[in-house]
């Protein structure tokens, strides 16, 4: 019998890894087995005579190879080599990356079975990560990195098989981890102050450039700064741009100063982020934002001449009795720019005279006439000529300056400049207001306007930055208290006119909240009487002049009731009232009385108001009223209703009023007449009795309440001449 095999390692690829001995059948091996290239060969054996006939069927022969741990674990670089990002804010337990190790060997032994750790950690403190052993997960044991301290790490981990045996094959990877900026570190100038100065008349001109520091991220949002003028440019002459470059803020002057009017600013300047500073990091900064004085002087530069005012107007009639050609009219000498004195050694000459109007003297500036002014000329805007006059110096270069004739034909400056608003309030940590005036004349009797300090009356030293040709800036540099302060200020227009009295500005300097709002206290109001006060006030009146007149109502037939007399007492009822709320919107009613008789003036305060039956309107507010008539009576009072008291003395009786004043009130006889008598009818009304306080005496509530005689009006015959007048009118058909 010979024996022989076939199959891959033998006759197949790889070739004579195996061989059998065909007399014995014995199978040898002739090469080392590598189990991870092929782990299962699978042979053919044959058994032969000499004949070569086989002799019994053939059998397979499967020969398995048995796995050495002769494989390491392996992280594939290509897989890893990618930089993990980690923002600063992480928090703790954070995964950063799954590192996972792959081994050759038999996975159904230890030979895969593979253990994870961190070798090295770059730089070693402070320990930021951990790896979970099994699934080779990497997570942040310490949350909140510092950027700026550390801004990336490089882990070394490790992976070894035998499930993490001493004898087990090991296989290390790398992973590259960068920390992401936020915005957690606010900016700062290199210096706590700064100072700087300006020509005057020069504008849009860098002034200064001054630099943030900030360890946020270079050219990042987080580190990009944004300046601002915090206080001190209320005028709007400078404003800051920012250098992207170099993060530096450049202060620039956008309008020109003039330095007989400003010398000196001192501006405070806060610097602040792109992105708002991480809720995290802020909580470790002070509230309120940091600010760095800056101080700004103006120089003096040698200016020319100038016209003050810019426009000179002169009224002149087209009168030609009133106007003598050839006669000087007005005199425009321009003013050293620099003393406020008269201008030497310069020149006059007319720059535009569109109709040749006028003419002017080369060395007085003397200005006269060469036509009679008309009225209706197609030269005229507004009823004003204009003309320009220049003025030149005689140095070389000559220095020159233009000023405006305007020959108004028919206005004058009849009014003066006056303050909008003459009450201020200021928060205490501010230092500046704004004042405005306005003036009914026209061009060139109007604005600009010249806004000056009086010292006398007022408190506080105060100076003034004109902010445009109607608004001033009036500005302290004094530390203020809460309180009350005034400022007196006068305003010239063009021409220099002023108004004759005093404008005094009242400041009310407060203490403010974070919305820049005074948190002002309630003010306790005093006792007042109000409308429905005033109506229990008169109600007290008829009381007792029902003692010695007669009280007519009309009913809604228009049919009069006579008055029957009663003991005063017991209506004179005394309510101590209480006093509206704060809101002061209540509107209380009190009883209508259509027909009274009164026989003396009642004194209230004083203001003009519309009256009607059972109403009151004041501007826009409706109150109910008591309407009353009686020959040239006179009603004054003097403060709509806040809060309420009325006040009684039973002999000679005084009532007083303190609410805001409005003007007088007085209801005719021929008024009355037409308004009563032809009064359609009305349903009935109820007498309104308002307020709580203390119960009513027992008895009727009001003064006619228990009529009930007939319609007979023959009593009227005898009342007298003081009651005439109401007689006829009640009586008339």
């Amino acid at each position: 019998v010979l024996y022989s095999i076939h199959g891959n390692g033998v006759d197949q690829d790889p070739l004579n890894v195996f061989i059998v001995n065909p007399y014995t059948g014995f199978i040898k091996v002739t090469d080392t087995l590598d189990r991870e290239k092929i782990a299962m060969y699978n042979l053919t054996g044959i058994a032969k005579d000499t004949n070569g006939e086989i002799l019994e069927k053939e059998i397979k022969l499967r020969i398995a190879v048995i796995d050495k741990n002769d494989c390491s674990p392996v992280f594939e670089e290509d897989k890893y080599a990618e930089v993990y990002e980690l923002s600063e804010t992480v928090i703790l337990g954070t995964p950063v990356v799954r590192m996972t190790a792959t081994d050759d060997d038999d996975p159904a032994t230890d030979h895969t079975k593979i253990k994870y750790s961190i070798v090295s950690q770059s730089p070693p403190e402070p320990q930021i990560f951990s790896m979970n052993e099994t699934t080779g997960m990497i997570s942040v044991i310490k949350p909140y990195l510092d950027r700026e301290q550390q801004s990336t790490y490089t882990l070394i981990v490790k992976g070894t098989d035998m499930d993490g045996k001493e004898n087990g094959n090991t296989g290390t990877g790398t992973v590259h981890i960068t920390v992401l900026d936020v915005n957690d570190h606010l900016p700062k100038l290199e210096k706590d102050e700064y100072s700087g100065s300006v020509d005057e008349n020069t504008e849009n001109v860098e002034v200064m450039r001054i630099k943030a520091l900030d360890e946020d991220l270079e050219f990042s949002d987080n580190w990009m700064a944004e300046y601002d003028i915090v206080s001190g440019n209320e005028g709007g002459y400078f404003s800051f741009t920012t250098d992207t470059e170099t993060n530096e803020g450049i202060l620039m002057l956008n309008k020109a100063l003039d330095y007989e009017v400003i010398q000196n600013l001192e501006l405070s300047v806060a610097v602040r982020n792109k992105v708002v500073i991480h809720s995290r990091a802020a909580a470790s900064f002070s509230s309120g934002t940091k600010t760095y004085p800056l101080k700004i002087h103006v120089k003096n530069q040698p200016e020319g001449p100038r016209f003050i005012p810019k426009v000179k107007a002169v009224s002149i009639s087209e009168e030609t009795k009133k106007v003598k050609l050839k006669s000087v009219i007005t005199k425009y000498l321009a003013v050293n720019s620099d003393t406020g004195m008269t201008a030497e050694r310069v020149r006059y000459a007319k720059a535009f005279d569109p109709d040749n109007w006028l003419s002017i003297d080369e060395n007085t500036a003397e200005i006269k006439l060469n036509k009679l002014p008309d009225r209706e000329s197609k030269f005229l805007v507004n009823g004003t000529y204009y003309a320009k006059v220049m003025v030149m110096t005689n140095d070389l270069p000559a220095k020159s300056a233009t000023g405006t004739i305007a020959l108004q034909v028919e206005d004058s400056n009849d009014h003066c400049p006056v303050l909008t608003s003459t009450s201020q309030v200021l928060c205490t940590e501010s230092t500046a207001v704004f004042v405005t005036a306005e003036d009914e004349d026209a061009d060139p009797n109007g604005p600009p306007f010249e806004f000056e300090i009086i010292p006398e009356g007022t408190k506080g030293t105060w100076i003034v930055e004109p902010l445009n040709d109607t608004t001033a800036i009036l500005r302290t540099h004094d530390n203020l208290w809460p309180g009350s302060y005034e400022v007196a200020v006068e305003v010239k227009d063009q021409q220099g006119l002023s108004c004759p009295d005093k404008q005094v500005v009242k400041i009310d300097v407060c203490t403010c909240n974070e919305q820049k709002t005074c948190e002002a206290t309630r003010k306790t109001t005093g006792a007042g009487l109000g409308f429905a006060a005033m109506g229990l006030l008169i109600l007290g009146f008829l009381m007792l002049l029902c003692k010695t007149s007669k009280c007519y109502m009309i009913t809604p037939k228009k049919r009069f009731k006579k008055f029957r007399p009663f003991d005063t007492k017991e209506h004179l009822i005394a309510y101590h009232t209480e006093g509206q709320g704060e809101d002061k919107i209540l509107k209380l009613s009190v009883t209508i009385l259509r027909c009274v008789f009164l026989t003396q003036e009642i004194p209230l305060l004083s203001a003009p108001l519309e009256i009607v039956p059972g109403r009151f309107y004041f501007g826009k507010e409706e109150w109910d009223f008591m309407s009353i008539w009686h020959d040239n009576i006179h009603v004054k009072t003097g403060n709509m209703c806040q809060e309420e008291m009325l006040k009684q003395i039973r002999s000679g009786t005084t009532y007083s009023i303190h609410e805001d004043s409005y003007v007088d009130i007085a209801l005719s006889e021929r008024y009355l007449k037409s308004r009563y008598i032809t009064e359609p009818d009305t349903e009935p009304e109820a007498l309104v009795f308002n307020f709580e306080g203390r119960e009513s005496p027992v008895g009727s509530v009001g003064c006619c309440s228990f009529i009930e005689g007939d319609d007979d009006l023959e009593f009227l015959n005898d009342l007298g001449p003081k009651f005439k007048t109401l007689a006829e009118i009640c009586t008339s058909k």
